[in-house]
Formats: C-alpha cells, structure tokens, sequence
C-alpha cells in the first residue's frame, strides 16, 4: 500500500514538473521570457545605403515582420534586418514581451535614424533610435508614442506626449486651451529638450519641422472626412490649413511634399504657397479620404532634387522634383532618403 502511494506521489512530482517545464520552454520559444531586447543591432555602424524602409506594410503585425531594410537608389545594396524589441507590454505573468516590426522610419539631419515599433498586441507605438554607430535608444527611456514623427535640427525627435507616461506629468503646466503638446525627445540622454504647442485637431500624425521655425502635420477633419495639412508659424501667427496627407518638408526647408485629395504627389513652397503636382501615386487617394495606412511621409534627398514614396501595393519609387520622371527601386513601405 504504502509503495503503491509512493509511487502515485513520483508521478505527480514526474508529471508537474513536466507540466512546468514545458510552460517554461513555450514562453522562451514565445519570447516572453530569457529573451533581451539587443542594443547595438549594428555593430559596425548604419549601413552605408541611403535609403531606409519598412520590409513589411505598417498594418500589419506579426512574430515574423522584419524591422528595417536599407536599399541604394538605383535598387542595388539591398539588405533586411530583423531584431527582437521591446513594444512596451507585459505577459499575464508580467514579462516583457517583445516584437520585431519597425514602421515609418526617418533620417535625421545628423544622420541617425529613428523608427516606431508595431507591438504585437497592437497597442500604442513606441520608439527607437539608432546612432551612426549602430547603438540604439529608448527602451529604457520613457519614450513618446510612435507614430509619423520626425526629427527637428538639433537631432532632437518630435513627438507628441505618452499622456500615461510619468514624466508627461511635469509638463502640464505648459498645456494651453485648444493646443496639443509636443515634446523634443533625447533618446540618447533619456530628457527633454523642450517643447512646442500646436493646434489641436483629431488623430494629429506626420509632424515637422524646418529650419525658419516653420511647423506642419496633419489632422483628420471629421466635417469633411478627410485629412488635411496644417502649416503653422507660432512666431509669426501663420496658419495655414488646406486638404492632403502625410506633409514633409525638403532639408532646406524651401518646400513642403504631401499628397494630394486626387492623389497627387504635389509639392509646394512654403513661403509662397505654389504648388506643383508631381506624378499620381496608386493609393494616395484613398490615403486622404479614408484611414491612412498604407502611405507615409514623402522623404527628400538632401540635395532636394529628388523624393522617394512607396504605393498602397507597397511598391517603391524615387521621383524627380522638376521632371517627375519616376524610377521603381523595389518593395517595401515607408522609405526615407539619408
């Protein structure tokens, strides 16, 4: 009897362990657990290509999204990497969980990059970014949400406020009444370095700044149901709003790019308001009127001759800025040129 009982107590043991076992070896596999969120990515520096794209469409999240893909202009040099990260959620047992899917990276004038991380829960984006050298910031910051956002002149990243974050709160003394606060984020020092106040619209995206302190984004109108660009100069009390999506400004700060309500990729002079329209890019219009997923900011070349969008097929193209000619240098979403 008692051997009996003995042995029914070693397969309880035999099989809880077991039971444990295999729970812990699915949350590896899983990456909920043993699993680290990698700093230098890139040992030897960013790559030396001078376009930055997304491999995978934004809206779509997956263990298997790749993060970043680096490509030449003339579609050569094309390389994919893939890295675990942080997205900012917790498992039920209160690990870190971590996806891989960068969206909507951008070049700053120094030559670092930024990019938001697509969680796998699907919660608010968050960011990171990458030094010349290949380290990269903002896991253990508290970051701003992700999203279409930007660096100013100073390398700082614009971005609006995580208003769940603890150090939002020190800054409620500077909120004002129909305005939304923007922070100028140093990932690499984990501070801020000031902040901006814009109007405030609905689901506000893609901000900007250009060097003659011009600012821009874009809002969804809920009268018109569309989207529509905001051009504001605090200093000099201009504002300017007329309808398109995804603004960005050329590196000198002389032009703004955005996409039209016919689909257009148009630019415009920011002082003067003459428009151009470039070449009409598949998805655009839709981009406008309906919920904006597929496209993002149009990136300049530094030089301001050239542009480089992708289509809502994930298609991607480098155009002209005084011809339109427009060139296919292969798949990907998102890009922006060094």
């Amino acid at each position: 009897m008692r051997s009996l009982r003995s042995r029914f107590i070693l397969i309880i043991i035999g099989g809880a362990i077991f039971v444990c076992t295999s729970c812990l070896l699915l949350l590896w596999r899983w990456g909920y657990i043993g699993i680290y969120e990698d700093i230098t990515p890139l040992p030897d520096g960013l790559p030396s290509q001078e376009i930055v794209f997304s491999p995978d469409p934004p809206y779509l999240a997956a263990p298997q999204s790749r993060t970043l893909g680096f490509i030449h202009t003339d579609g050569s040099g094309r390389v994919e990497y893939k890295w675990l990260l942080y997205d900012g959620t917790r498992s039920l047992l209160g690990t870190p969980m971590f996806a891989s899917q960068g969206i909507y990276p951008r070049w700053s004038y120094q030559g670092e990059l930024l990019f938001s991380v697509r969680g796998v829960r699907g919660g608010p984006l968050t960011v990171r970014l990458i030094s010349k050298n290949g380290v990269m910031y903002g896991s253990k910051c508290d970051a701003p949400w992700g999203g279409r956002i930007n660096f100013d002149h100073q390398g700082n990243i614009i971005a609006f406020f995580n208003p769940h974050s603890p150090i939002s709160q020190n800054y409620q003394g500077y909120r004002m009444p129909d305005s939304v606060l923007v922070g100028r984020y140093d990932l690499k020092n984990c501070r801020i370095n000031g902040v901006i106040l814009l109007p405030a619209f609905e689901f506000m995206d893609s901000i900007g700044e250009n060097s003659s302190g011009w600012l821009v984004a874009d809002f969804f109108d809920p009268d018109t149901r569309t989207r529509q660009v905001l051009l504001y100069h605090p200093e000099r009390g201009i504002r300017e709003i007329f309808p398109g999506a995804h603004p960005s400004f050329s590196d000198d700060g002389e032009w703004l790019a955005y996409y039209r309500p016919d689909g257009y990729l148009v630019i415009r002079r920011v002082e003067s308001g003459e428009e151009r329209a470039l070449v009409k890019v598949e998805g655009a219009k839709r981009e406008v009127t309906y919920w904006p997923e597929m496209l993002s900011m149009p990136g300049w070349s530094a030089d301001g001759k050239w542009l480089v969008v992708n289509d809502s097929s994930g298609k991607m193209y480098i155009v002209h800025r005084e011809s339109g000619q427009m060139k296919y240098i292969g798949p990907g979403w998102a890009p922006d040129w060094r």
